[in-house]
């Protein structure tokens, strides 16, 4: 019997973590242990996620997240508490599993290096924009990973550019079709009633110029459709803006809600404004347009598909945005794969690890 760790801390990735928690629980080859880093602690970020997916209580919490801790700090502490439970429950994974880009993929380093086996999914995704935090651990779990993950051929070719192992690495699809699905009404059709706008990026918060365009792009929307633009109301994004004394104008702030909850408010939206990297994937799902007010994406697939488009605050065009945007959807979700990632990942976690 294998023993097989999956070490997850962030709301997405709990979202797209949750079939392949439940294949390796009822998979007759390995016991699973899930650990939860604690990076996400409020109950809106993690907790309601459970419920909502029907995932079972992680069999460890490591605590590590905290207002105001810093990044480094996290890391330090994961690692550290990672290898001291390891010891203290006498747990000997096979594989120790992540997944995404969050700082909970750095407890890979301490882990590789300690001879564990690792395995990254989302691999080989790559915005090339290196002001993003995530960018830096995706990059790292890559190259220490022993089994990469990825989502397309695409992500496959910038992994072996980078000199990793074609051996390594395994194509499946997107972990994020099957928990939509599970909870999205692909035949209801939404009310329309409102544009969802959804900021939480460092690189737009941190620059009060991006943030002053965004806020005003959002306030021409108002205008232009007629519809109510309602912000997610993330701490650290509100947070700036009170310090830069930036005017929300006509924008409405929105909680925080649960994922069968805001699935729905997405599906009621006219469409989305969100440097999110996940609202270039579930959007596309139940055919909502997203405009992206970033540079850099590292889901390309979203744009080359008409599922997106990025904003070019420097053009001024905002009339093109709102009109592409408002127009019949014609975007293709064919690149997101056929809905059955957890259990090509956990077929191919049990020839690898029985051979």
């Amino acid at each position: 019997m294998k023993t097989v760790v999956t070490i997850t801390g962030i709301r997405p990735d709990f979202i797209r973590m949750s079939e392949i928690f439940k294949k390796l629980d009822e998979a007759d080859w390995c016991k699973h242990i899930l650990i939860h880093t604690g990076q996400h602690y409020d109950k809106l970020l993690s907790d309601i996620f459970f419920q909502d997916l029907d995932i079972r209580k992680p069999d460890y919490n490591l605590g590590i997240g905290s207002e105001g801790k810093k990044h480094y700090v996290q890391q330090s502490e994961l690692g550290v508490k990672v290898i001291e439970l390891f010891e203290k429950e006498n747990i000997k994974p096979d594989l120790i599993l992540f997944l995404g880009d969050s700082n909970s993929v750095l407890a890979s380093v301490p882990l590789r290096k300690e001879g564990y086996k690792i395995g990254h999914i989302e691999a080989g995704m790559r915005s090339y924009d290196e002001r993003m935090l995530e960018e830096i651990n995706r990059k790292v779990c890559d190259h220490v990973s022993n089994y990469l993950f990825v989502y397309h051929e695409n992500y496959k070719q910038k992994a072996i550019k980078e000199g990793i192992s074609e051996e390594k690495i395994f194509v499946v699809g997107n972990t994020i079709v099957e928990p939509l699905l599970k909870i999205a009404d692909l035949n209801y059709i939404g009310k329309k009633s409102h544009i969802l706008l959804d900021i939480h990026r460092p690189e737009n918060f941190k620059d009060k110029q991006r943030m002053e365009n965004i806020v005003k792009f959002a306030n021409v929307c108002i205008d232009k459709t007629g519809k109510p633009v309602k912000m997610i109301n993330f701490s650290r994004t509100t947070k700036y803006l009170e310090e830069h004394g930036i005017n929300l104008g006509n924008i409405e702030l929105i909680n925080l809600m649960g994922y069968k909850t805001f699935i729905k408010f997405m599906q009621d939206s006219y469409f989305i404004i969100s440097d999110s990297g996940t609202a270039q994937e579930e959007p596309a799902l139940i055919n909502i347009p997203v405009l992206v007010p970033r540079e850099f994406t590292e889901r390309p697939e979203s744009i080359l598909n008409n599922n997106s488009r990025m904003i070019d605050f420097d053009s001024q065009d905002y009339i093109s945005y709102i009109n592409w945007a408002s127009s019949a959807y014609s975007g293709n979700c064919e690149w997101l794969g056929d809905g059955n990632t957890s259990l090509k990942i956990v077929e191919i976690l049990k020839r690898k690890l029985n051979d």
